[in-house]
């Protein structure tokens, strides 16, 4: 399989969490300027035990915020 190439947009993300609940070894949410906080990512090439995860946080994303690419 590929591997895995994970991205959260700043500029879409809005903090609600939903990629921390669903991946939190790959997500974690930071407080920043904004007024909320927002997700890094934490792993930004994750292994194939997180690919499952990853994706259900990529689709269940409410902002769809987060972009994951197979290299």
């Amino acid at each position: 399989m590929s591997k895995l190439y994970v991205k959260v947009d700043l500029d879409l993300c809005q903090g609600h969490g939903v990629c921390q609940a669903e991946a939190a070894d790959v997500f974690q949410l930071q407080e920043t300027d904004a007024p909320y906080p927002q997700s890094i990512v934490l792993i930004e090439n994750p292994d194939e035990a997180h690919r499952e995860q990853v994706l259900r946080a990529a689709r269940f994303c409410p902002n769809s915020a987060i972009t994951v690419s197979e290299e």
